[in-house]
C-alpha cells in the first residue's frame, strides 16, 4: 500500500499544482488602461509587532488605484496605534477601531471585523489580507491582471510560508499539504466540480459584486474558515473563484510557537469541514496505512533475510525501502513549494506523528465544539448549510 499510494500521490501533487499555477511575472497585459479601484482591507487583533510590515507591503503595491483600510479588532496591544501612526502619514490608509464588548453572539471576531470595514469600503474589488502576510509589490497587480483577463469573480493566493524555529519549518507546511489533500484543493479550480472549492483568507481578492450577491461576511458570521465557506458559495451560485499558488507573491509566518500551530492547525482542520470528523478520520488512516507502515515492513522484510531460501526474502525490504524513499523524496517537495528546506523530508517520522497529534486535537473539537483563537473562546456551532443571496439558497 505504501509505495502504490505515494506514487500516485506524487502524480496527483504535479497534476494539481500545474492547475494552480495562475500568477504570471510579468503580468498577463493589462486590461486597456482602466483599473478598477481596489479596497484593501487587514484586520488585525494584537499584532503590534507584525502589522507595520503587513499595512507597509500593502501601501507599496505598484497597482496605481487602491486605498487600504486597517481594522483593530479589539487590541490590547500597540496595534491600534501604529495603524492611526501610519495613517497620519499616508493619506491612503484609514483606520477603523472595533471596541471591546461589541461583537454579537455567533459572529467570530474576523468575520465581524471584516463586514464592518467592508461598510467603509469604495473599490469595485474588495481584496482580504491577514494582518501577518506581507505582500510582494506587484502582487495587486499580478492577482488583478488575472481576474481580469480571466473573468473570475475570486482569486486567493496560497503564500509561501515563513518559517523561523525548527518546529515552524517542520509542522507548518506539512499541515497545509495536510490541508490541501483533504479539502481537495487542486480541484477546486475545476467549474465541474461544484461541491470543492477553497479559498485563503491571507490573500482573498473578490469583486464588490459577487461579494454582495453573496450576502458579505454576514452569511458567514459563524465560520471559523470564513474564506473556505465564501469560495463554496460562489461556486455554488455559479460563480468562477479559483486558487493559486502564491509563494513569490506573498509571504507569512502563520504560528511562532508550537503551541499556536497546534491550536491554529487543529482550529483550520475542524472549522473548513464545518466541524465534520471524516476528513480528519481519512488523514489519520492515510499517515497510519501508507506512511508509518513502512516501520513493519521494513522490520519483517529484516527479519525474512534471517530465513533460508526464500524466493520473498528480498522483497518485503526492497519495498520498505523503496516506500521510504518516495516519501522522503515527495515530502521533501511539498516543504520545498512551500518556501522551506527539502531536507525536512527527512524528519517525516516525527512531522507525522506531531501531525497525528493534531489532528487528535480537532477531532476532539468536533465533539466538544468548542474553539479558543486569539484570546476568544467561541461555543457555538456552525450551521451546517451555508445560505448566501441570489442563487445560493
Amino acid at each position: 500500500m505504501g509505495p502504490l499510494t505515494w506514487m500516485a500521490y506524487g502524480y496527483l501533487m504535479f497534476n494539481g499544482r500545474r492547475k494552480m499555477l495562475l500568477m504570471k511575472r510579468p503580468p498577463l497585459p493589462h486590461f486597456t488602461n482602466e483599473f478598477p479601484p481596489v479596497t484593501i482591507l487587514i484586520p488585525a487583533k494584537d499584532e503590534g509587532e507584525r502589522i507595520r510590515g503587513c499595512l507597509q507591503s500593502a501601501l507599496a503595491q505598484d497597482y496605481p488605484n487602491f486605498r487600504v483600510i486597517a481594522i483593530n479588532d479589539r487590541s490590547a496591544d500597540a496595534t491600534g496605534a501604529i495603524m492611526d501612526e501610519m495613517a497620519a502619514a499616508d493619506g491612503r490608509l484609514s483606520v477603523l477601531h472595533v471596541q471591546e464588548n461589541t461583537l454579537q453572539p455567533g459572529w467570530t471576531g474576523k468575520n465581524n471585523a471584516l463586514f464592518q470595514g467592508q461598510k467603509l469600503a469604495e473599490g469595485k474589488w474588495l481584496l482580504f489580507v491577514d494582518s501577518d502576510v506581507v505582500l510582494e509589490p506587484d502582487a495587486l497587480s499580478g492577482a488583478m491582471s488575472v481576474v481580469i483577463n480571466k473573468r473570475f469573480d475570486l482569486l486567493s493566493l496560497l503564500p509561501r510560508l515563513e518559517s523561523h524555529s525548527t518546529w515552524e519549518s517542520l509542522l507548518v507546511p506539512l499541515a497545509a499539504s495536510a490541508a490541501s489533500t483533504m479539502y481537495l484543493v487542486p480541484l477546486c479550480n475545476a467549474n465541474y466540480m461544484r461541491n470543492t472549492a477553497f479559498a485563503n483568507g491571507q490573500f482573498l481578492l473578490i469583486s464588490r459584486d459577487a461579494y454582495e450577491k453573496m450576502g458579505t461576511h454576514e452569511v458567514v458570521k459563524d465560520r471559523y474558515c470564513e474564506d473556505v465557506a465564501i469560495a463554496m458559495l460562489l461556486k455554488r451560485m455559479g460563480m468562477r473563484p479559483r486558487v493559486s499558488w502564491g509563494r513569490e507573491w506573498a509571504s507569512v509566518r502563520m504560528y511562532s510557537s508550537l503551541e499556536n500551530i497546534f491550536k491554529g492547525w487543529s482550529r483550520i482542520y475542524y472549522s473548513a469541514k464545518v466541524g465534520s470528523p471524516w476528513a480528519m478520520i481519512a488523514a489519520v488512516k492515510f499517515i497510519l496505512f501508507c506512511c508509518f507502515s513502512f516501520f513493519p515492513a521494513f522490520l519483517w522484510g529484516l527479519w525474512m533475510l534471517t530465513q533460508p531460501a526464500n524466493l520473498l526474502k528480498w522483497y518485503w525490504l526492497g519495498g520498505a525501502v523503496l516506500h521510504f524513499g518516495l516519501m522522503v523524496y515527495f515530502i521533501g517537495i511539498l516543504y520545498a513549494w512551500c518556501g522551506n528546506p527539502r531536507r525536512n523530508g527527512w524528519a517525516w517520522p516525527v512531522s507525522l506523528a506531531m501531525l497525528l497529534a493534531i489532528l487528535f486535537r480537532a477531532l476532539k473539537m468536533c465533539i466538544t465544539k468548542k474553539v479558543e483563537w486569539r484570546g476568544t473562546t467561541y461555543g457555538h456551532t456552525m450551521a451546517a448549510n451555508l445560505k448566501g443571496g441570489g442563487q445560493a439558497g
